[in-house]
């Protein structure tokens, strides 16, 4: 009977804990949570997985040019570090991506808030990175531009919020369907 009331007690902190998290009930244009969040993953591998051949395509250009004639100021070469360091970090996204389909279609809760969370943190580590570099270098461009760059990274940064916040909540309905099946019975 004790064993019980802690289970009860340790799921009351869980929920207590993600009570003032926001969820929504459907995706876009009245999609369900499962169908968004499996189109979620699928966008997410294609752009990632796109992302790292462009990447390494370029590397391979640059790795050509490195050490030649025309790298005298070193131009190719920190593209070249540039490009082989995105590669290397698209393999992340493109191996949290292949994480959410499989957790999507397996129903598994633990994959899904895996990548809920480091989604979550690389998106505020690259906000985080956006205002220091700008706090630290200016801005070097017209007004328009800088207006442009302003409006396309919060138009980026609203989309991937949505797409985290689909995704935990068709986390959350798979959490609260486990919640009604109860606790494993047994028979005395």
């Amino acid at each position: 009977m004790a064993a019980d009331d802690t289970h009860c007690r340790d799921r009351v902190d869980e929920d207590s804990a993600t009570m003032g998290v926001p969820h929504i009930t459907s995706f876009c244009w009245c999609m369900g949570l499962e169908v968004g969040a499996k189109c979620v993953g699928i966008v997410h591998l294609l752009l990632s997985f796109a992302l790292m051949v462009m990447c390494a395509v370029y590397a391979e250009e640059f790795r050509s040019l490195k050490g030649s004639a025309e790298d005298m100021d070193g131009l190719y070469s920190k593209w070249y570090k540039i490009s082989v360091t995105i590669a290397v970090v698209t393999v992340v996204h493109v191996l949290l991506a292949f994480t959410l389909l499989v957790s999507v279609i397996k129903r598994n809760t633990c994959g899904i808030r895996v990548w809920v969370w480091v989604m979550s943190l690389l998106v505020a580590a690259a906000l985080a990175c956006v205002v220091v570099l700008a706090a630290l270098y200016g801005f070097s461009d017209s007004g328009s531009e800088i207006f442009l760059s302003f409006l396309e990274g919060t138009i980026f940064f609203a989309i991937m919020g949505y797409c985290i916040l689909c995704v935990n909540s068709y986390y959350l309905m798979l959490r609260s369907a486990e919640d009604m099946e109860g606790p494993n019975k047994s028979n005395y």
